[in-house]
């Protein structure tokens, strides 16, 4: 275990560096597959197009030189077109998507002839080009072609893709299990009765909807009261079946602070704490098991301190767990203008809550009032984080890196 008090960047590219992907997978039908990894390529085995189509409303035309043909066929969408040939001088009414007749050199335009009756003439103004208009088959896709790589993330354009393949199920990275605990004899199931000196429970069921949305498979491991031997063994039994286990509460340095002993009995403790604001405690660790490893990580207990250090260190990890590249699992970032000033230097690095907004010149980051580390109020104003340097001064004006608050930009209201 490393007692020094670690960097961000550092300890994210730790956390990068060190969980990889399980190797794990499983058949998931089409409409349930948004947001999956896939486990495996995916091969091409239908041309796409499928076979010659029209990409217009029109009329399909056999030569180009009298600007004038016979309209001796009618062809829509879905229609069978193969006993159909058209030979010189004659046309047949097309619509976008339908098979082109044998014999076709071009299709037109309807805006661009005229009909009368069975005649079609070309518009003075319009011209001809050889195969003009006419989707080819496997232009855009040919059999035997990778469609989709392994290990890319499913998204509605992709989905569309395998359907149009034909696919009405694909093998993707099974879903990473997540035991959740909160930690501390003070909370209470909200929905009960408070007593004299208790708080409500809101980190679990915080980072519990958290992970779901992000469609990872959750459990509630409850909340663990302040003892060693109840921590060490839900601990313990909660890594025989998760892939990994998320706790708030309990990482400090007090004598109720049992997370990080427990921890240290049953597996290995990697880090514990970091030279961050909000953040400081968190700590990450594993327990080895006979068949895997369970990765463990700890925020504290503060819901600001869970909330920022799940989003910017826990979170990372556990998608590189589920088997997101890295480049993709690091947090959501780009650049932002200061949008206050701060003449006393932070000597930790520090995640102020802000609320982004755009202009002309661009994204400003202002702060929220309440700041601290215990005020969930205030990340709820708030839509974004913005990073300080150590020991930095800011100027109105400086750029700085900001976050989006759950990795997207939500107006504030």
């Amino acid at each position: 275990m490393s007692n020094a008090l670690l960097d961000y960047h550092d300890a994210l590219a730790t956390l990068l560096q060190t969980h990889r992907p399980i190797d794990r997978s499983e058949t998931v039908a089409l409409a349930q597959l948004n947001g999956r990894l896939l486990a495996s390529d995916v091969p091409v085995r239908l041309d796409v197009p499928a076979f010659d189509n029209s990409a217009m409303d029109g009329y399909a035309i056999h030569g180009d030189a009298l600007g004038q043909w016979q309209v001796v066929q009618r062809i829509a969408a879905g229609d069978d077109a193969a006993g159909v040939a058209l030979q010189p001088g004659q046309a047949a009414r097309i619509f976008t998507g339908a098979p082109i007749p044998a014999g076709t050199t071009s299709v037109v335009m309807q805006e661009h002839v005229q009909r009368e009756a069975d005649t079609i003439t070309l518009a003075a103004d319009a011209q001809i080009q050889p195969g003009q208009h006419i989707r080819r088959r496997g232009e855009e896709l040919r059999t035997g072609d990778t469609l989709l790589r392994q290990g890319q993330r499913l998204n509605p354009a992709t989905i569309g893709l395998l359907a149009i393949q034909g696919y009405a199920e694909v093998p993707v990275v099974a879903q990473l299990r997540v035991t959740v605990f909160s930690s501390g004899n003070e909370l209470v199931q909200p929905g009960q009765p408070l007593q004299s000196g208790q708080i409500y429970d809101s980190n679990r069921v915080m980072l519990i909807t958290w992970l779901r949305a992000l469609g990872f498979a959750v459990t509630d491991g409850g909340a663990l009261p302040d003892r060693l031997d109840a921590t060490r063994d839900a601990l313990q039994q909660a890594a025989q079946q998760a892939d990994a286990i998320l706790c708030s509460g309990g990482v400090s340095v007090g004598e109720e602070d049992h997370l990080k002993n427990a921890l240290t009995e049953v597996g290995t403790l990697i880090q514990w704490r970091l030279f961050i604001k909000p953040g400081k405690p968190f700590t990450w660790g594993h327990i080895s098991g006979p068949a895997k490893d369970c990765h463990v990580f700890m925020l504290p207990g503060n819901p600001v301190s869970s909330l920022v250090t799940f989003q910017q260190l826990a979170l990372p990890a556990l998608r590189r767990l589920a088997g997101w590249p890295v480049d993709q699992a690091r947090p959501l970032q780009f650049k932002a203008r200061a949008g206050f000033g701060r003449s006393r230097p932070e000597p930790r690095r520090e995640f102020v809550r802000v609320v982004l907004t755009q202009d002309a010149q661009g994204w400003r980051a202002t702060p929220v009032a309440r700041q601290g580390s215990n005020m969930l109020s205030g990340v709820a104003q708030a839509n974004a984080l913005a990073e300080t340097a150590p020991g930095a001064c800011i100027a109105e004006g400086d750029w700085l890196t900001v976050y989006p608050l759950f990795d997207q930009l939500a107006p504030v209201h």
